[in-house]
């Protein structure tokens, strides 16, 4: 089985969020399982450093956009794990500090033109490899334009009679909006823009391109696949979600679990296992001294949170009851960057509760490790998560987490006051202030009963969150989106 995963972002090259690390992670567990798979992204200003040697695979090829042609460049380099990584090179697009927009300016105005010139060049990447794949697995926004090629142009192509299309959405409220005069640039035919295809209340959506034209869709975790299909989650992409659902999967996503492991972590100053969790009290003692928490913080339940400071990972909650949450014995520690409104927020209340509060805005990989190994508890109460993945280290951690029971959290988190004999932490249901405060209470007198606490702990530590159990799921998608039949689009001879 050949896959060429076709992403904006893969880690460690580039990444902004959780499609990086699926896109970093995945393949080398599909390549175990004995999969043929390599990877496609832009080549981005800061992609060289992480790159290391890469060589020119191919040079000067053409890609037509609108009335114009651009040349482009496609580098070839190898992961850690040695899969075939393909760089897309065209400095005026991708040679930017940022991958998508600036904090200042906002999102960049040809966005549509660099990832039209992305799309259109998988094409020429397979030409000059001269290797096809059985499966396109495309992640978000940025891609969904290689399904409506592949559906309307490409796949007149004999060279790509076998191949077949997975669309991944990773979060479906970025769908790639842009006004209808772009549609002009992707040179697909006027049928595409129609209620049908990718047009969206008159606009051009990318992400809706993926929806339809994809020959299979997947989620990153069950529970989002089937909230996604609701007004409340769907952002306006419900109906069609419900009209594909028999070619919709949510598989939960995986973590990587050599970079995540307490046994062998170099990042925290103690390694520890369920077998022996001394190291884990190490790792706290630290994390309290690193953040002047007074000396008797380590008797007191210690909080972490670890994320983008937004509405969206419940932070409009946390805002409400932090006067009452500061009132009980336990002590925060928050790291993330993000809304300027919440960041004032937390900073006055840290100001409140010097010795209670620390508040760090910044995003520093080894204090993230520190707070998952140092913490007892985690707090992730997000209005909506398609996956998630701090729960995830967190449980692997030993660090127990309150979640809102949403999309990837509900999955993946078992409500010890729900099911005490198999519980691996807690949860609210209302999306509400007094229900997130009591779930952490819940959490807190839990923490005080130190044998059943270490049941939860060993509990959490057991469950399996490897991309191994994900990529088998994936290669069940991948199979059926290769031996789909494609009819009633119609044919099209200028590939």
């Amino acid at each position: 089985m050949k896959i060429l995963f076709c992403a904006s972002e893969v880690s460690p090259f580039a990444k902004t969020g959780g499609l990086a690390d699926v896109a970093g992670s995945l393949p080398g567990s599909l390549q175990k399982l004995g999969c043929d798979v390599r990877i496609f992204m832009p080549l981005y200003r800061g992609v060289r450093n992480a790159a290391g040697s890469i060589e020119l695979l191919a040079g000067d090829i053409i890609v037509p956009v609108g009335v114009h042609d651009y040349h482009v460049h496609i580098w070839e380099g190898r992961t850690e794990t040695g899969i075939p990584i393909y760089f897309l090179e065209k400095e005026e697009f991708y040679d930017r500090s940022y991958l998508y927009g600036s904090p200042v300016r906002g999102d960049y105005e040809d966005n549509p033109e660099r990832f039209i010139v992305f799309s259109r060049a998988v094409r020429q990447l397979c030409l000059a490899l001269d290797w096809y794949p059985s499966t396109f697995h495309l992640h978000d926004w940025q891609t969904g334009l290689i399904a409506a090629y592949f559906q309307l142009n490409w796949r007149y192509d004999s060279n790509f009679l076998r191949s077949g299309t997975v669309f991944t959405i990773h979060n479906i409220a970025y769908q790639g909006l842009f006004p209808p005069e772009i549609f002009g640039l992707t040179q697909l035919p006027p049928s595409a823009f129609s209620i049908a295809g990718m047009e969206f209340w008159g606009q051009c959506s990318f992400l809706k391109a993926g929806l339809v034209y994809s020959d299979f869709l997947t989620t990153v975790s069950p529970r989002y696949s089937r909230e996604i299909q609701t007004p409340e989650f769907g952002f306006g992409l419900e109906g069609l979600l419900k009209e594909r659902r028999e070619s919709l999967a949510g598989i939960l996503n995986g973590i990587d679990t050599n970079v995540w492991n307490p046994e062998t972590d170099p990042l925290i100053p103690a390694n520890y296992s369920s077998e022996d969790l001394s190291g884990k009290k190490m790792c706290k003692s630290v994390l309290c001294k690193e953040l002047n928490f007074p000396p008797d913080s380590l008797d007191l339940p210690l909080l972490g949170m670890i994320g983008r400071l937004a509405t969206q990972k419940g932070f409009d909650l946390l805002e409400k009851i932090l006067p009452d949450l500061m009132k009980l014995p336990v002590n925060l520690v928050i790291l993330g960057t993000g809304d300027s409104s919440i960041e004032e927020n937390l900073k006055e209340t840290a100001l409140l509760f010097p010795d209670k509060l620390k508040v760090l805005f910044e995003f520093d990989e080894k204090l993230a490790h520190l707070i998952e190994a140092g913490a007892d508890i985690f707090l992730m109460p997000s209005r909506y998560e398609p996956c998630g993945l701090n729960q995830m280290y967190s449980l692997r951690y030993a660090t127990i987490p309150v979640v809102h029971a949403t999309g990837g959290l509900d999955d993946s988190v078992i409500d010890v006051l729900k099911e005490p004999d198999s519980g691996t932490g807690f949860k609210f249901y209302k999306y509400e202030p007094q229900s997130f405060l009591d779930s952490v209470k819940s959490a807190i007198q839990m923490f005080n009963n130190k044998e059943i606490w270490m049941e939860i702990q060993m509990r959490a530590m057991a469950q399996d969150f490897s991309w191994d159990r994900s990529a088998r799921e994936y290669i069940k998608v991948y199979e059926k989106a290769s031996s789909r039949k494609r009819i009633g689009i119609p044919r099209r001879t200028d590939l």
